[in-house]
């Protein structure tokens, strides 16, 4: 099968050769650390590790122009600065973990309807730069017809834009006080979305579109269930409905937390999958199977907590769900969201030796990471809280 005939059978709970390797992958500060693991630098892990292609249409949903980032102010090791989406931040100058941001919102640029006139100014559909000057061009050659890998493409659901503008808490507020409000607002979104899109994935039958929408605590949704069918579930039908009118082929809602309550809503709407299914928010995978079915794929679900102590803890985890899984179809094994720094490199690539060892119908029993060792040299460090500053301090990768 090709990497694109693979997907489209996993998702839609099919017969394929072998489910898609796509395990995750590491962010900033975790390949910081990998390289003091003994990980060469400059080697693809991807290529490496044989994942199938996938590859991002390159649209771009953010505001045009950006905000300028500007520092307002600097003390001890904080900054307070606006970023590109135009919200004040506090932040650390320099994060010990950089790619898992911890900050605090201090200000948002949306406060009033005056505000939000405003910002639409910069969710234009036609200003230059939505998509590269060589878009046709981009076009011509990820058609349909020739393509074997996975076309996908990110959207913003309208929870995660309007919150955005004007932070989670006045969200909240919002929804109470000024209903039509939101309304309007989430409205703006579907618009802008589906406008931006019109007449440019007409001929490409995407395969895989991702709605990032983050709206759920590690135990709850962020709103009720009623909430969620008021103001987003008539937003969702009208851009999947466009999407499939446009041959997308699935839809997949990426939605971190603890998300049982929001689950039914996204069958009842169309979505295909949902990622990550992060284990710390209490989600379980196999309890969300025997429920629903195959009303909707699961992709990730490996426990990333799971991955920082040795085989044998990294060897339990997958064993513990992904077989039966796999089994019943419709599931991508993956990392529950990003890699981070305290996963050593070696549990991580014995991890997907054990997926593609369960995929391939050999002995898991038997797995070793040695097809690795050209790209792994002798370990200088393990990764600690105290390595990560001292990377910060440097501001320079080992070598």
């Amino acid at each position: 099968m090709t990497d694109r005939e693979r997907y489209l059978e996993t998702i839609r709970f099919g017969h394929p050769d072998r489910f898609p390797y796509r395990f995750s992958e590491p962010r900033e500060s975790t390949l910081a650390a990998w390289y003091y693991q003994g990980l060469k630098q400059g080697v693809d892990l991807t290529e490496v590790m044989g994942y199938d292609k996938w590859v991002g249409a390159p649209v771009d949903l953010l505001p045009l122009p950006r905000f300028e980032e500007v520092t307002l102010e600097e003390f001890d090791d904080k900054r307070i600065w606006i970023d590109e989406l135009g919200a004040k931040r506090l932040d650390h100058k320099n994060p010990l973990t950089p790619g898992f941001v911890t900050r605090s919102w201090l200000e948002f640029p949306v406060k009033n309807r005056k505000d939000f006139e405003e910002m639409k100014k910069r969710y234009r559909p036609d200003t230059p730069g939505r998509v590269p000057a060589n878009w046709d061009e981009l076009v011509a050659t990820q058609r349909s017809e020739i393509r074997d890998y996975v076309l996908s493409l990110t959207v913003y659901g309208p929870f995660w834009r309007v919150r955005d503008w004007v932070g989670f808490e006045q969200l909240c507020f919002l929804y109470a006080d000024d209903p039509a409000f939101v309304r309007e607002m989430n409205e703006f979104v579907i618009d802008f979305t589906i406008a931006t899109l019109d007449g440019r994935i007409d001929d490409l039958a995407v395969d895989m579109v991702f709605v990032s929408e983050d709206m759920a605590y590690k135990t709850a949704s962020m709103i009720s269930p009623r909430m969620v069918w008021e103001f987003l579930v008539p937003g969702y039908r009208r851009l999947l409905d466009f999407l499939r009118s446009k041959n997308v082929a699935t839809v997949i809602m990426d939605c971190d937390g603890h998300i049982s309550q929001l689950i039914p809503i996204w069958i009842e709407v169309g979505f295909d999958g949902f990622w990550p299914c992060e284990i710390a928010a209490y989600n379980d995978p196999i309890t969300y199977r025997q429920k629903f079915g195959k009303n909707i794929a699961i992709l990730g679900a490996i426990d990333k907590r799971e991955l920082r102590f040795g085989f044998e803890e990294v060897r339990r985890e997958v064993l513990s769900k992904a077989p039966w899984l796999m089994a019943q179809g419709g599931y991508i094994p993956g990392v529950d969201h990003g890699v981070p720094p305290d996963v050593p490199v070696r549990n991580f690539l014995y991890m997907a030796e054990l997926l593609k060892a369960l995929a391939e119908g050999r002995d898991p029993e038997k797995v070793n990471i040695d097809r690795y060792q050209a790209i792994l040299g002798p370990i200088q460090e393990m990764w600690t809280p105290e390595l990560a500053e001292r990377i910060t301090v440097q501001s320079i990768s080992p070598v």
